[in-house]
């Protein structure tokens, strides 16, 4: 598996983008100010994700995705390592927002939990996002040394 940052047409990865991120319009918010990094498997792209970086020296990492076929088969948790692998090149940590369901899988990659921001996908998407069968309502932040 390998990892690649992609510089021009960005938006031929929102199908896979749109996995983490329902809304394209808030992809394309981040998409072109961000580092759009792709994970392949030879010539297949099985993940993507966008780094977008702060003015604190710090990136947030504002969207990752897998394959549905391929989730729960580990390779997000190796695509997030090489990704902090390459941010710990130009930033100081990783921020991460997700929802209480994902929360787990950043914990186990050494994010500590920062802050809530009460709402935020009830206020900037245009529809009702479900997880897991329950509605997100509260962003949690965590956040990782690099």
């Amino acid at each position: 598996m390998e990892l690649h940052k992609i510089e021009n047409n960005k938006n031929a990865y929102m199908d896979i983008l749109l996995l983490a991120d329902p809304d394209v319009e808030a992809i394309e918010r981040y998409l072109y100010d961000g580092d759009l990094y792709i994970y392949n498997d030879g010539a297949d792209t099985v993940g993507a994700a966008v780094l977008y970086p702060l003015e604190d020296g710090s990136c947030e990492l504002k969207n990752i995705a897998v394959l549905e076929t391929l989730q729960g088969k580990g390779i997000g948790s190796k695509f997030l390592k090489k990704l902090m692998g390459e941010a710990s090149k130009s930033y100081i940590h990783m921020l991460v927002g997700t929802t209480a369901p994902t929360e787990g899988f950043y914990k186990s990659l050494g994010f500590e939990y920062s802050h809530t921001i009460a709402n935020f996908f009830i206020d900037n998407y245009p529809e009702p996002i479900f997880e897991d069968g329950v509605q997100c309502m509260d962003m949690r932040c965590f956040k990782v040394k690099l």
